[in-house]
């Protein structure tokens, strides 16, 4: 599972006038869009590698937000052990006896991150 977290911009928001109610209202949608990116490249670069043997592992793949602290802003994403092959998530991603790993979560989160750091910067920045 990958998860995009921007609890910070909370944190920071207490030091700023009125910073918590606006970092409430966009850090949300902020980290919903990126959660978003990440699950629909995911799931791309899944139909890619995943064959035959994988055709519903992509479906599997969701993003959800999770409420671990009230005052946090954190979704997940990743495959779904209730739906379809999304059992099958770590033997996809990180290979095993009979396939190498594929990767598909890592590459995703690696393509995604510069671009939610950035506007987790940008946001940050127009808090100030």
């Amino acid at each position: 599972m990958a998860e995009l977290d921007a609890s910070e911009l909370l944190a920071i928001s207490e030091w700023i006038d009125d910073g918590e109610r606006r970092a409430a209202e966009g850090a949300y949608p902020l980290v919903k869009e990126h959660a978003l990116a990440l699950q629909k490249l995911w799931q791309e670069n899944a139909r890619q590698t995943a064959g035959k043997h994988g055709k519903h592992y992509p479906r599997s793949i969701t993003a959800e937000q999770i409420n671990t602290d009230p005052g946090a802003v954190v979704w997940e994403v990743g495959p779904d052990r209730a739906r379809k092959q999304g059992s099958m998530g770590a033997g996809f991603e990180y290979g095993g006896p009979n396939q190498p790993p594929h990767l598909d979560g890592a590459r995703a989160t690696v393509a995604i991150e510069p671009e939610f750091n950035a506007a987790v910067d940008a946001f940050a920045r127009g808090l100030l």
